[in-house]
This record gives C-alpha cells, structure tokens and sequence, in this order.
C-alpha cells in the first residue's frame, strides 16, 4: 500500500461527493456499485447492517464431520468433498456451492494446485446464476482466483500457493458454483439476504461498466491516504506500570486512524508484547491488546501494508479502523514491562452521528500456557452474547520444530447454530482460511500483505514465530444473538509430549451490552515473550510421561472373550497418528461381514454410560456395536488419516447383566475407500470409558 499525495486525496473527496451518500444509508437495491462503494466505506462497517443478511460459507470440508458429539468431527482430508455430481450441458460437474434467493459471493479461496504439485492448470469453474442453465462465469479457476483473468488485483490475487476472488457477484433468486473435473480443496463465502431483497444479477456487460468505479476502488485499497479530521499527538516516554491516556474530544465522535510507534528500548521484541493499548469508550473498556500482537508484529517488528493496519519499515504502525462513541473515548497504552518504552502516538477524530445501528470497536487478546498438539480440540477465537458484527482476527503460532503446525479448520457458529450444533462456517485448513495454502512446509518466502489478507510472519520451515491475519469487509460476520468462532488446534505432530504456543485476536464491532468471554490478561502480557528455547524446556520435561485417559478401561488389557473364526489378532500393524492411551490397542482384523468379537467387563453394578475409544485409518472396517445384547450404535472407522476417534463413541446408557457389560463389535462392511490388508479390515480398540455414581455412592 503505498503513501499517496494530496492528488489522490482530491480524488478521495470527488469520489465521496458522488457516491459518498450512499454508503451510509441501506441501498433499494444490491448491485456491483454499491458493494464496491461499500467495500471501501470505513464508516459503513461501524453500523450493524440493515439489509439482515446472513454470512455463510461452502467449503470441501471432510463429510465425516457430522457433530462434536459425534466421531469424525477433527478428521482431516479436507480437500475432496463436495455437494453432488451433475451432468450439465452434456458434462459431469461437480457441485460445490448452491443458493437459493438473493445473495452475493464474496469471497472464493481455492488453492492454486490440483491432487500434486505439478499440475498448476487444475479445472474450469462455471458459476450459473438465477437458475440459468449457461453460466455466466466459466473459466479457468486458478487464474480467477489468482487475478489473471478478466477480475485483476487487487480484487483477486496470488498468495503462497493459493488465489483468493474478493469481486462481489451479487444473484437476485439463487447461484450455483461447479467444477468440471473432480473437486479440491476451495471455500466459497457469500450473503444470503432475505427473500424480498432486490439484487440486480451480475453480468459481464455491468462489470465492463465500473472499470471506473473498479480502478478508484482498487487504488483505495492499495494506496493510503491519511484520515481527515482533528489530529492530536503525544510522545511520552513511559515506565514500567505507567499509562500514557489520550483523552478524546466529547460528544458524537469516531476514531478515523491512529498510528503509535515505540522507541529507545533494549528489547523491542519483549516491548511488542508488554506494551498494552487499551480503549475506553462511553465507559466500556473494547480493546485490550499487546501494540504488537495487535499490529501482527510478534517477537519483532515486520513491516507490511494491509486495508485497516499497516506498519512501516521504522516501525510506525497504523490503524484504520474507525472507531465511534456517543459520549466520550480514551486511547491508552499501558507499560506492563520492566524498562522504560518511549512511545509516540497520534490519533485522528472527527465527527460522527452515533446511531441506534452504531456499534463499537473491540479487539479482544487471549493467550494460554503452552497447549500439547494430542488430543485435538476446538480453541476459542470468541464468543459473544448480543449483537454485533465480526471483521479480522489475528493468530500467532510459536512452533519449537522446523514442519507444519496448522491442519485445524474454522467453525464459526452463528445464532441458531449453536442450537442446531453446526457451524454455518466449516473450512478445510488453517492456512487455507487465512487465504494461502500449504504442500510444502512454508518458509519467509511465503510472507505476503493483501488489502484482506496477510501471513506476515514465518518462521524459517515454520520454527518460530508464524503470524497470519485477515481482514472482513464484504465477507463480514454479523450475530443477532450470539457467536462462537473456533478454530481447531491441530498439528502435524500429535503428541500430549509436544507444544506450540498460541496468543490470538478477534477484531470485531458491538452494539452497546453485548457481552464476550474474553478478559483482560496482565500477566500473560507482562510476562517474558515465549521462545523457541521455553518450549523445548516443556517438551524436554514431559518426555516419556505417558498419555493415559483418567479412568479408561484399556482394551489392549483385556481377553477376547468369544470371537469368530475369521477374526485375527495382530495380523498386521494398525497405522497411528497421535497417541493411544497407555500407549496401545488392541489389534483386531476381520475377514467377512458377521465376524465378531465380544469384551466381557464386569463388576458392575448400576446404570452407566459407556464410551468407546477406536483407530480410524484408511484400512479400518464398518462396525455395529452392542452391549448385553441390544444394538447400540453404527459406525464407519475409515479416514484418509489414521488417528483416534474424537471424540468417543457414546454407546448410551447401559444395564448391566449378571454384573457385567458383553460389548459386541460386529464387523458389517467397509467404506468404499478402505483397503484390505491381506484381505483384512482392522479394529484396533484403545480402551472403554465407563461413567457411573457407583464411587460417589
């Protein structure tokens, strides 16, 4: 992003006089114009959306993923799914996204390679709209998303092995999205507007007609101008505990940028950290952030340009999110270190109308004692209870080995999501989400800042400091209710004796009362800024500490109580990724549907809940699973990876028989994908989980 002059500026204010109005009102009508204006409108993000649409997302996430409750719900290989098949036009394609009604894509992220490497040419995508059986799109798909088609940069770009479309293709009654060959890896995000909102269809003859609009737009977002409005200016050389506060003017007013810069420090890594900016807006306290985990500048200062922040190579770092409040607004920058930090800020206000649609801006920090990588979980970006609208997140990763450390993918429930238990957002990959793609383990040559995207900082082989970041405009997340954004912790080594070390931000805006689950965190910031040398000490420490699941029934310990004659034990080795409990299983094969074999585990006597721990694996077979006699439960143990169910199969509520469980797993089939093993489909069972009163009564 480049530093303009007063000319461009003149251009600002001409662009604004005529198209200006519109950004702050509700259009009647959606099209091409308006979402480019809105685009780059910085005061029309600070306003809950009237129009009441609903952000969603398609992806190829894994299909095994049905429910946290149920098996399959971390399984990898998110590359291959899809909705359907269907032969249009003559031609097999596959489905990959649909709607029905009005809405807009906003956004398409697909990775710029196809089943290898080597073959960067891929398949044609055809986007059909409003039920026309001719697509109105249908191209290449790596140069759509790369900017070597008819969209260019910056409104679509080549990252790190991957190309992300940000041009808005607005539908009035529905779209559909395919390839012509067998899909891969893509995440396609759009609008979904209520039924009687009137979008006028995209069409190539509209696109020609805002070149225009399209080449002030671009040279917005990519060259910047600084805000206009009241500026005011502080150097201070602060001490350790010290708050330096900038007071705001009174009254209706918003933050239009700020830019804060540190200086005459021994240790400018540790000051990136322990050096807090803090808001205070009508009272309510919205963004409590470490400066540099704030500005994606962790463990150093690294210069990039981006639409909201940017930092320069001596270290200014600028923020363009606007910032309103009604009554009154404070700027803070807190010393939590142990030297003295020269800091010198400048912030510009100007007047704004606070509105029942106003929201405030909140960037919320959050930062955990080192995390093993085994078991996998969902780690918590944000919830939120209220309403309010998502724009940006940040995650910082500390990685003690050189290989990759992000396989987990987003799941952001929106509203009745989390009724249903269902993201309405489900993506394929940490990278992927922050729009670039792995296949090779990432190196500082994959650093880049787009206007939305950003992977500003990589660790040489990803060993150290990782840093990526993204910005939400059009793609924006609004909650009428609630949110909860995860992101799955998961690495590519597995291991309860392995750690990474995560400090993450959500940037997003609030109606006044909404509430989060993420407090200030003093010590964290305060604290010695990790290193690779601090997680090396943990790992050392937990080397040869065995991971065992409290209270498991080990299945490696127990008989086989009754088998049929074509169930083998150890026929062969059950591939793992991750940790098994006690560190073995019991390794079953079976040769044809009816094979069976039973656990017998007695000493029982009361109602109880039983959970069963299995491999998954390219290999395993379909089990039907009994206890005392009644079906209990159904499930397909083959993954592309191997690894551990997770989460457990429930197996329900149980009655004990004669003081005893006779838990039957009876092989039925296998998944189309599995192989055999020497005309074998394998079992391994780590252990039973049994969960009861009887200690407590």
């Amino acid at each position: 992003m480049k530093h303009i002059t007063t000319s461009l500026g003149l251009i600002m204010i001409i662009f604004h006089l005529f198209i200006g109005p519109s950004l702050y009102a509700q259009e009647t009508e959606v099209n091409i114009t308006t979402l480019l204006e809105e685009m780059v409108d910085r005061d029309l993000i600070t306003q809950f959306p009237t129009s009441n649409y609903k952000s969603k997302q398609a992806s190829s996430y894994n299909r095994e993923s049905v429910s946290p409750d149920l098996p399959g719900w971390f399984a990898d290989s998110d590359g291959v799914s899809y909705i359907r098949t269907e032969e249009l036009n003559g031609k097999k394609e596959w489905v990959l996204m649909e709607d029905e009604g009005p809405g807009v894509i906003t956004k398409i992220w697909a990775v710029a390679f196809y089943y290898g490497l080597d073959n960067t040419l891929g398949a044609n995508i055809n986007i059909y709209l409003d039920g026309n059986p001719e697509p109105v799109i249908s191209t290449n798909f790596f140069d759509l998303v790369k900017g070597n088609d008819f969209v260019q940069p910056p409104f679509a770009d080549e990252t790190a092995r991957a190309g992300n479309l940000y041009f808005p293709i607005p539908y009035a009654k529905g779209c559909k999205i395919t390839m012509d060959k067998k899909a891969f890896y893509n995440i396609i995000n759009y609008r979904k507007y209520p039924s009687d909102t009137k979008v006028k269809t995209f069409t190539m003859e509209d696109f020609d007609n805002t070149k225009d609009l399209r080449n002030k737009v671009g040279k917005i977002l990519t060259e910047y101008s600084p805000a206009k409005g009241i500026e005011k200016k502080l150097k201070k050389s602060i001490a350790p505990m010290e708050t330096l506060v900038v007071n705001l003017p009174k009254g209706n007013q918003a933050v239009q940028e700020f830019q804060i810069k540190l200086s005459n420090t021994s240790d400018m890594a540790q000051a990136l950290r322990s050096v807090v900016l803090r808001s205070n807006f009508d009272n309510k306290e919205t963004i409590w952030a470490p400066v540099g985990d704030f500005f994606n500048n962790v463990g150093k200062v690294q210069s990039y340009d981006m639409w909201e922040r940017s930092v320069t190579e001596d270290g200014n770092m600028i923020c363009r999110w606007v910032m309103p409040y009604k009554n009154n607004g404070q700027l803070l920058v807190q010393n939590l270190g142990n030297e003295e930090v020269t800091v010198n800020i400048s912030v510009t206000t100007k007047q704004m109308e606070w509105t029942p649609n106003s929201m405030h801006f909140y960037a919320t920090w959050q930062m955990d004692d080192p995390t093993p990588t085994f078991p996998l979980f969902d780690y918590n970006f944000l919830s939120a209870t209220g309403k309010g609208v998502i724009v940006g997140d940040e995650w910082t990763v500390l990685n003690p080995i050189e290989g990759w450390w992000g396989e987990g993918d987003e799941k952001i429930y929106i509203d009745d999501d989390l009724d249903r238990n269902f993201p309405s957002h489900f993506g394929t990959g940490t990278e992927d989400y922050y729009g670039w793609a792995g296949g090779v383990v990432p190196t500082p040559k994959d650093q880049f800042s787009k206007p939305f995207l950003g992977n500003i900082i990589v660790g040489e082989r990803s060993k150290g400091y990782n840093v990526c970041t993204r910005t939400r405009v059009l793609d924006a997340i609004p909650f009428r209710d609630q949110i909860k954004f995860d992101m799955e912790s998961s690495c590519g080594r597995r291991s309860k004796s392995h750690f990474l070390q995560y400090s993450q931000i959500t940037f997003w805006y609030g109606i006044p009362g909404v509430t989060h689950n993420k407090p200030a965190l003093p010590s964290f910031a305060s604290a010695k800024l990790p290193t690779i040398e601090d997680l090396e000490m943990e790992i050392e420490k937990a080397k040869g500490s065995q991971y065992i699941v409290d209270g498991a029934i080990e299945a490696e310990i127990l008989s086989v109580a009754n088998k049929s004659e074509g169930v083998k034990e150890n026929h062969s080795e059950i591939p793992m990724w991750g940790e098994l409990s006690s560190g073995e299983l019991k390794n079953l094969w079976f040769e044809k549907p009816g094979d069976f074999v039973e656990f017998h585990i007695t000493e029982q006597f009361e109602t109880s809940q039983i959970f069963l721990c299995t491999a998954v694996g390219p290999n395993s077979g379909m089990f039907d699973v009994y206890v005392n006699g009644i079906k209990k439960n159904s499930q397909d143990l083959y993954s592309n990876h191997a690894g551990i169910i997770n989460p457990y199969l429930n197996l329900g509520e149980c009655e004990p028989v004669n003081n005893s469980f006779v838990i039957r797993l009876q092989f039925v089939g296998n998944n189309k994908e599995a192989k055999m093993t020497n005309t074998m489909f394998a079992l391994g069972v780590d252990f039973f989980l049994i969960k009861n009163n009887f200690l407590k009564n």
